[in-house]
């Protein structure tokens, strides 16, 4: 029974303590003031030490005004007595004019001394002040700093979890697509990495459909590939021939996709860049479509097709500039997906919506871009 009781306080013991070694390092850890504190300790040290200071001087000169009134009361007592008289009351209001005089003599250089001393603890006290203050402004910052980086950290950790969560759900997929009997049902496809991807979506409140893969050629769906080139990294390739749009990634690789490309007539080819781009694009048809398809005047100028699905520009749009100049080529989305790998557009470069999305995120404003025929 006495071991029971023993072990029970032994348990009871090693809590508490573990309890206590928690709330110190807790609040070591949430307490940073201990620099402010000190600094404002020594100003108070520091204005302390000047405000004696300036009592002293203060009393100093009290006792010089006490000795100046027992000069005036002496001296209004004297000219009651005749200059040659020798009375004993006289000679004593006299030491006492001579001794009020010899203090405040003395005491003068001890006020001087006072003054002196009252303005280096004023000064002591100023410069305290001020470092107090800069001090209590750097740790204010460095808190501020210290929060938004583990703020930052979060952020960051939230990223790197839904990043290994959809990694997760993409091999999760792959493996039941390949258990099922998919047509992607080899090990090592490339194209297989991101069908995900190409499932119905929302995005800037429009609702793309999914994309049946199945029906496409896949060697037109978005993959990563061995690509030798002397191109810098982040240039756009585009392959009209073989109907492909490469963007250049480090170690030889490359992004590539597949694209429509212009008809017959109005392919166009080249060196450029991209200026700029735009999330779900209005559509202005250049004069010259008007003039072929008088329909879409209604589109033209400053009205444009409102953004949308039917919208020929679709999710996003990459536009392409030559020396500054409007070549009046995009790089666009498209929900025609059947028109991937043929050459249908009017001269524009078109991906699937999922595709352009996915490029857009990943090109810079000014990026290079070669359009050519291999």
């Amino acid at each position: 029974m006495t071991q029971r009781f023993l072990s029970l306080f032994a348990v009871l013991g090693l809590s508490l303590i573990l309890a206590a070694c928690t709330t110190t390092s807790d609040s070591t850890s949430t307490y940073s003031g201990g620099r402010i504190d000190a600094a404002v300790d020594k100003q108070k040290k520091a204005e302390k030490s000047a405000s004696t200071a300036a009592r002293e001087l203060k009393a100093l000169k009290r006792k010089v005004s006490r000795e100046e009134r027992k000069i005036r009361n002496a001296e209004r007592r004297l000219k009651r007595y005749r200059k040659n008289s020798k009375s004993k009351r006289k000679a004593a209001y006299q030491k006492t004019i001579a001794d009020a005089r010899k203090t405040i003599k003395s005491m003068d250089r001890d006020i001087k001394r006072a003054e002196r001393n009252l303005k280096r603890k004023e000064a002591s006290a100023r410069r305290a002040k001020l470092s107090a203050v800069r001090i209590e402004k750097r740790e204010k910052a460095r808190i501020a700093a210290s929060k938004r980086r583990e703020e930052a950290r979060k952020v960051a950790a939230a990223k790197r979890a839904e990043a290994r969560k959809k990694r997760e759900e993409r091999i999760a997929s792959r493996r039941g697509s390949t258990s099922t009997g998919s047509i992607f049902s080899l090990r090592n496809d490339p194209s297989k990495k991101f069908i995900t991807d190409y499932k119905a979506r929302v995005d800037g409140g429009f609702k793309l459909p999914a994309i049946p893969v199945k029906k496409m050629d896949k060697r037109f769906l978005r993959q990563e590939v061995r690509y030798a080139t002397r191109e810098r990294v982040g240039t756009l390739i585009v392959d009209t021939r073989q109907r492909f749009l490469y963007l250049v990634q480090p170690g030889g690789k490359a992004m590539r996709y597949g694209i429509g490309v212009g008809r017959a007539g109005f392919e166009w080819q080249g060196t450029a860049n991209v200026a700029w781009k735009r999330e779900w694009p209005k559509w202005t048809p250049p004069a010259e479509m008007i003039a072929r398809q008088p329909n879409l005047a209604k589109y033209g100028g400053e009205n444009g097709m409102k953004p949308g699905l039917n919208n020929p520009l679709g999710a996003r749009a990459l536009y392409i500039f030559q020396n500054g100049q409007d070549t009046l080529y995009r790089l666009h989305g498209t929900p025609q997906w059947a028109s991937i790998g043929t050459a249908a557009s009017s001269g524009c470069i078109r991906l699937i919506n999922q595709d352009i999305i996915d490029l857009y995120s990943r090109v810079k404003n000014g990026a290079k871009i070669v359009v050519k025929q291999s």
